[in-house]
């Protein structure tokens, strides 16, 4: 510990002049009684501020969190309602003649509903609107000539999706979602089409817990509202279709439409929330989680309250005994302070539960309070004559104090820094540590436990960047470690590999075992990836079954792929189950090459398009970048031949 400069008297050394008159007595307590009130009000309000805003930003990032998992997850959907579309528009184009096409349709419409869960309705209209096929039994006919996804799809070949709107087969609440249908010479035929209920969403919303006040809902890009579901309001339905929305939303929206968050009174229900956005995926749709203020600032209240009460009896009781020694001064008038009394009172202050308290003299422990012994799992007195040393980890760590401290106080400054000590027991813990000098040798030292608050903070930190499933970095983390990648690479000359991988054959495991066995299966996909990449490279779960990787230090394409198909090949390999039973599934990987001037958000977007190519080349496959173009089989060698699926139109960035 630093030596010291200052020369305090000893506390059990007696005053030698007490005040004359009781009056003056009087003025410095009602002085120190104002000041230590000012610094406890000041130094509560400081801590409950602080506290405030740890709570504030909690709940800000479990929003943002929760937003970016629930819109992972709808774009998910869409996209395999997308790929079913695509599939009925193919097979219809395909066939040679109207009775075929009616057949080939019909059956391809039965596949791909059974497959589609969370969709309640796969219909397909002809060129004139009227529903022609997939109504069920005892559904009237329907025409959908004047609905406006109907026009907009008769002028492109990508997905459209409808504003909310009323089914006329069941005046349900849907969302549909549509693409054209084509003769083989090219010419409009109709649209294929699913309808997705707002109940579904709802019941989707409801397995994420936002608290008693919490809401979740999807709106368009109109701002019109999909669905909405509130712990508070189960069931409730109000508002679907409109864009009552608040100012605060619109004003975040204007800044960024993809992402952002804003805290506000909801319109529909009045209720005050911390809500962040999220776009899903590419589609016209946002996700909006809300956490309500009351919810999240609950035990900050009740900290406050408890604080204000603490407050209150601490200054009631110092203005109490202040008043009594005044009244024992006013009636000695001249008489002496009793000095031994005085010395209790500042044991009192001194012997408290929170702060350690420790006096020094050339580094070694000559006096203590009771705190100091409880914090450190000494017995008391026990640290008396012991060297501070033995409650530092290493000596570097007590010899930086040293140093630091000498220098703080050649500077007139007083010395605090925070740092981790050693219990008697070799425990490890987070202290404030903070100190003055008393004399030449001698130092007074004031310690209080953080350890918990320390520990609040790494796991609130955890739950902000890593996935509570299998431990790995979430989206917002690996974003960041692609930056990191891409920087360091300008300075190695090398270049940087991003890797989207989709698990395949994943929801069957789900629907046939269980939410378990999947968690099971992500688990098991995620050390079998960390196990077969470098210690310098990035394996990250960005939503659902979809992975990501970054690969450092690559040179060309040939680098890339024995790690990719590794990592196929050992994701192939069967996982048991608890129950001894096993399951085996396979994935799609699509991966592009970047160097340090490339931009981190646009490999994300390139890897997750290759990605998708190859899903639809087979899956089970491995697409690279434009450059390659090629996928490649799990089994495929070297020499894998090239994907007979058209080019994709990315360049390799770099």
């Amino acid at each position: 510990m630093p030596r010291d400069r200052l020369e305090l008297p000893a506390m059990d050394r007696p005053l030698s002049h007490p005040p004359s008159m009781p009056r003056h007595l009087a003025l410095w307590l009602v002085l120190g009684n104002l000041l230590i009130a000012v610094l406890l009000i000041a130094v509560t309000a400081k801590n409950l501020m602080s506290s405030r805003e740890a709570d504030e930003q909690a709940a800000r990032e479990t929003v943002e969190r929760v937003s970016s998992q629930l819109s992972g997850e709808i774009a998910s959907e869409l996209r395999e309602i997308d790929n079913a579309l695509a599939t009925v528009a193919l097979r219809f184009q395909h066939a040679r003649n109207a009775e075929e096409r009616r057949q080939s349709v019909q059956d391809t419409l039965a596949e791909q509903r059974s497959l589609l869960k969370h969709v309640n309705a796969l219909r397909v209209s002809d060129a004139y609107g009227a529903v022609a096929l997939g109504l069920d039994p005892g559904e009237q006919a329907i025409s959908v000539a004047d609905r406006v996804y109907f026009q907009r799809a008769k002028g492109t070949d990508s997905m459209v999706m409808s504003e909310p709107l009323r089914s006329r087969v069941n005046s349900r609440w849907v969302l549909i979602v549509a693409r054209r249908l084509q003769t083989p010479s090219g010419e409009f035929a109709g649209v294929v089409y699913a309808s997705m209920t707002t109940d579904h969403f709802a019941q989707h919303f409801a397995k994420a817990t936002m608290g008693e006040a919490g809401a979740i809902s999807l709106r368009t890009d109109e701002l019109r509202l999909v669905a909405r579901y509130s712990a508070s309001e189960p069931g409730a339905t109000a508002g679907l279709g409109a864009n009552n929305v608040s100012e605060a939303l619109r004003a975040s929206m204007a800044r960024d439409r993809s992402q952002g968050w804003f805290v506000t009174l909801n319109p529909i229900d009045r209720v005050e929330r911390v809500t962040a956005y999220r776009q899903v995926g590419h589609y016209p749709l946002r996700v909006l989680t809300g956490i309500a203020t009351r919810d999240y600032l609950a035990a900050w209240r009740r900290e406050m309250l408890l604080e204000v009460v603490v407050i209150a009896l601490v200054i009631l009781t110092i203005a109490g005994f202040s008043v009594h020694l005044f009244r024992q001064q006013r009636q000695a008038h001249l008489g002496r302070l009793d000095m031994a009394r005085l010395a209790r009172e500042q044991s009192l202050m001194l012997e408290n539960d929170l702060i350690g308290m420790v006096r020094l003299r050339d580094r070694v422990a000559i006096w203590e309070n009771g705190a100091m012994a409880r914090i450190f799992g000494y017995r008391p007195d026990e640290l008396r004559g012991m060297a501070i040393r033995q409650l530092y980890l290493d000596e570097a760590s007590f010899q930086w104090a040293a140093q630091s401290g000498d220098t703080a106080q050649r500077e007139g400054r007083q010395f605090r820094i925070q740092l981790q000590m050693r219990r008697k027991d070799g425990e490890s813990i987070w202290i404030d540590l903070s100190g003055t000098s008393v004399s030449k040798d001698e130092s007074v030292w004031m310690l209080v436990d953080i350890d918990a608050l320390k520990r609040s903070e790494e796991h609130a930190h955890s739950l902000a960047f890593r996935d509570a499933l299998t431990g790995l970095p979430n989206r917002r983390l690996f974003q960041e470690k692609l930056h990191d990648a891409l920087a360091h690479s300008v300075r190695g000359n090398k270049a940087v590999a991003v890797c989207y991988l989709d698990l395949d054959g994943f929801k069957p495991v789900n629907d046939a075992f269980g939410h378990e066995a999947g968690d099971r299966v992500l688990q098991e996909v995620s050390r079998r990836l960390l196990g077969s990449l470098r210690a310098n490279d990035v394996v990250a779960r960005i939503g659902g079954d979809e992975f990501a990787l970054v690969l450092s230090g690559v040179s060309s394409v040939e680098d890339v792929l024995p790690v990719l198909r590794r990592s196929l090949a050992l994701i192939e390999q069967p996982i048991e189950l608890d129950d001894e039973r096993s399951v085996t599934v396979s994935a799609s990987l699509g991966a592009v090459i970047g160097r340090g001037a490339s931009s981190a958000e646009d490999l994300m977007r390139h890897a997750d398009e290759a990605m998708y190519t190859a899903k639809r080349a087979g899956k089970g496959r491995i697409h690279m970048g434009p450059v390659a173009r090629r996928s490649i089989g799990a089994a495929a060698g070297p020499a894998a031949t090239s994907s007979t699926s058209s080019p994709s139109p990315l360049s390799l960035v770099g």
